[in-house]
């Protein structure tokens, strides 16, 4: 597909916004650093809609993105924190979905043995994340909301391997690799919250949590199939084996 001359102004601007941001995480530059936050991923957005071909294009992942941008402001402002964490589970739920759909339930029962190996892996994993934290979290009384919210991360996981595992190219990998990557800033963010609050963990968070969501619109704009909202119904059906 040929881009528009707006694709790639946008894209640049992208990078632009990206740098500083970082340079600003990194300088500690706090006020720059706030409101470029808020604009990261609504520019990710729209490149993704500038660049994305017709075919492959999803609505659903604009919404992801948007609830994305949601949850960057909500965890600026103090009282609002819990709802930027909700914005970001709503947001994690649609890439769920996505992956869910676009993978099909009957490859779920072709690769039934594979899926199962990766939910016991996964769920190896946020056993011992969950007891990593475990002791901060009972102190700040947040053991019931963070089990919640590593379950759902996992699952947004082993939906993103499944899916890579099925079409097996570039970009079905790398989406996956984006979802691990998210994951990874979730976990760090997670750590400078309740344990220890190191000089360098902005940065760090902010690199994986960008390169992640930039990863999932990369492959996602260059998947095999289209996704469409009647395939969420036709999962569901498949799903309940009807």
């Amino acid at each position: 597909m040929k881009m528009s001359h707006l694709f790639y102004i946008m894209f640049f601007f992208y990078m632009i916004l990206v740098s500083v941001h970082l340079y600003c995480c990194f300088h500690h530059y706090e006020d720059v650093r706030k409101v470029t936050k808020v604009f990261l991923m609504p520019c990710l957005a729209l490149t993704y809609y500038l660049g994305c071909p017709k075919d492959k294009f999803s609505k659903f992942i604009l919404i992801a993105l948007i609830f994305g941008c949601l949850g960057d402001l909500l965890l600026l402002i103090k009282n609002l924190f819990i709802f930027g964490v909700v914005s970001f589970l709503l947001g994690h739920l649609i890439y769920i979905i996505i992956f869910l759909c676009e993978t099909g339930f009957k490859n779920y029962r072709k690769n039934l043995f594979v899926f199962l190996v990766v939910c016991v892996i996964y769920l190896y994993a946020e056993s011992k994340v969950l007891l990593y934290f475990k002791p901060a979290l009972l102190k700040h009384g947040l053991w019931g909301p963070l089990f919640v919210y590593t379950s759902i991360l996992a699952t947004l996981n082993i939906s993103s391997a499944i899916y890579a595992y099925v079409y097996r190219n570039l970009y079905s990998i790398l989406t996956y690799i984006g979802s691990l990557i998210f994951a990874i800033s979730d976990i760090i963010l997670a750590k400078q919250l309740f344990m220890e609050n190191n000089k360098y963990y902005q940065i760090v968070i902010m690199f994986t949590y960008i390169l992640g969501q930039s990863l999932i619109s990369l492959g996602m704009a260059n998947k095999q199939n289209s996704f469409e909202l009647e395939l969420i119904k036709d999962g569901i059906k498949k799903m309940m084996w009807i």
